[in-house]
């Protein structure tokens, strides 16, 4: 009895039971069975097999659907405004490449253990992860939409089993594929906190603030456990961003991250995690970002923000390749005066 014990508790901390969205009567079921049937496929291929399909398939997708890739373009032309039509073209379809095989991450998780990860990620200076967990309030990690999510997810949970992992995630449509992923990721030990960004797109503010309240919850009951929140800072999924300079365009960015972390104590991590030639994952972190909490009026969230996306910027303009936002988010260039007026120093802000 007292070695059942004692192997009970040196397993990993198991994740509650998801709690899924009721799926629309009126959605079609072929997104699902669509979405099942690619699932059932890799199963019997080869991580490389799946691969090498991606890149006629990109191809295709690209040239006979061309429209469908407007934002993602446009979100391009302003990372590398240098390039001509024709590089511009090789651009997209390797985008649409790196998108796809971490669609295939996504798809093969839900049958591979994660130990099967483990030859296929590099972390490098994870003392700055080590060093934000010593302060024991939890940790917010950062990042772009950047590599692929389902190896973060793997990585985080060697380092973080006896604690929570919660990735916040668009609640996309069919609520019944969404329901697969949040299944998905919940076997790999990873909770997932939705976010109902159809009620931003209807205009719904009452189910906004709904969902962004019970989101702040489920987070804050995670860090107060110790655990760790995974959240990307370069979509504006609720519509409730300001304003902020990123790649010298105005973008909306959403505070949230950093106003969670002001209100909790909770220090922000950047990382970024880029898939090599070798389709291999490099995860690499960044010295923890602290929000001042007893400034009067209070911190300053948007020069927080914007110390943030400058730490990411450049793994962003060295690998755009990898960057998967497929709605448009740059507004007008900044001028020097908005440049100027956005980093004046205000009452709060972040220290490293």
């Amino acid at each position: 009895m007292r070695m059942a014990v004692r192997f009970r508790a040196s397993l990993p901390q198991r994740v509650p039971g998801p709690a899924l969205a009721v799926p629309d009567p009126r959605e079609s079921w072929l997104p699902y069975v669509e979405l099942r049937a690619a699932e059932l496929s890799l199963r019997i291929m080869s991580r490389r097999a799946a691969y090498w399909v991606t890149a006629p398939l990109a191809a295709c997708l690209t040239a006979c659907w061309p429209s469908h890739w407007d934002g993602l373009r446009a979100n391009l032309e302003v990372i590398r405004p240098d390039l001509g039509r024709r590089e511009m073209r090789r651009l997209l379809r390797r985008n649409v490449r790196n998108f796809l095989k971490a669609w295939i991450d996504v798809l093969q998780m839900s049958h591979r253990p994660l130990e099967a990860w483990r030859p296929w990620l590099r972390m490098q200076d994870v003392h700055y992860l080590d060093e934000a967990r010593q302060q024991g309030q939890g940790v917010i990690i950062v990042s772009l939409h950047l590599g692929s999510w389902e190896a973060a997810i793997a990585a985080l949970r060697d380092r973080f089993t006896g604690t929570g992992v919660a990735l916040l995630a668009e609640q996309v449509r069919p609520i019944r594929c969404f329901n697969w992923l949040v299944r998905t990721r919940t076997k790999v030990g990873c909770q997932v906190i939705p976010l109902n960004v159809d009620a931003a797109r209807r205009g719904d503010q009452v189910a906004v603030h709904r969902s962004g309240a019970a989101a702040v919850r489920q987070i804050y009951r995670v860090l107060g456990q110790g655990g760790v929140v995974v959240m990307a800072i370069d979509r504006d999924l609720l519509g409730t961003g300001v304003a902020v300079p990123f790649c010298g365009r105005r973008a909306s960015i959403p505070l949230g991250a950093v106003e969670i972390a002001a209100r909790t104590g909770a220090p922000i991590l950047p990382v970024s995690l880029i898939r090599d030639r070798d389709d291999n994952y490099l995860s690499r972190a960044y010295p923890p970002i602290r929000i001042e909490r007893d400034s009067d009026p209070g911190p300053d969230l948007r020069a927080a923000a914007r110390h943030l996306l400058a730490v990411l910027e450049p793994e962003l303009r060295a690998h755009p390749d990898q960057w998967h936002v497929m709605q448009p988010m740059f507004g007008e260039p900044m001028t020097e005066a908005d440049l100027k007026a956005s980093s004046a120093p205000t009452s709060g802000g972040a220290t490293p």
